[in-house]
């Protein structure tokens, strides 16, 4: 149980960190996210495409986390490391209208998770990312 519980978090902690290399390696990418989180119709539908499938792909990553927690493979203080971090980007204009109309594809108990926390406010509003990009959706 210890050896299945070590691997699942490497893999996982391996997966969750490839999040953030498509931003790192192309510049282009990070530019119109920061250009859609300030306003997310001044995205080209090309644009809109690359930027959904970034974080439909990170979503994705976070539901194997919620299912692992699920199965007890992972235990609960290194699921809520990976949720915070990537749940603080639901804090953003474009990632808040995505959630809205993505969350559909998603694993129901997952869905209905995220917007339990959503609800109820527990999600950071003071992630790196979305702080140095000035990103953050203030109007909340």
């Amino acid at each position: 149980t210890r050896a299945l519980k070590s691997a699942t978090f490497q893999n996982i902690s391996g997966e969750m960190g490839r999040n953030v290399e498509p931003i790192l390696n192309n510049a282009d990418l990070a530019a119109l996210m920061v250009k859609g989180n300030i306003d997310p119709s001044s995205l080209s539908a090309e644009e809109a495409l690359r930027y959904s499938s970034l974080l439909t792909a990170s979503f994705r990553r976070l539901e194997a986390v919620f299912v692992q927690h699920q199965l007890g493979s992972i235990d609960s203080e290194l699921k809520e490391g990976f949720e915070l971090s990537l749940m603080a980007i639901l804090q953003t204009r474009f990632a808040k209208q995505w959630w809205k109309t993505a969350k559909v594809v998603f694993y129901g108990p997952f869905t209905r998770h995220i917007d339990k926390r959503l609800a109820a406010g527990e999600i950071p509003r003071d992630h790196p990312s979305i702080m140095l990009a000035g990103t953050r959706d203030d109007s909340l």
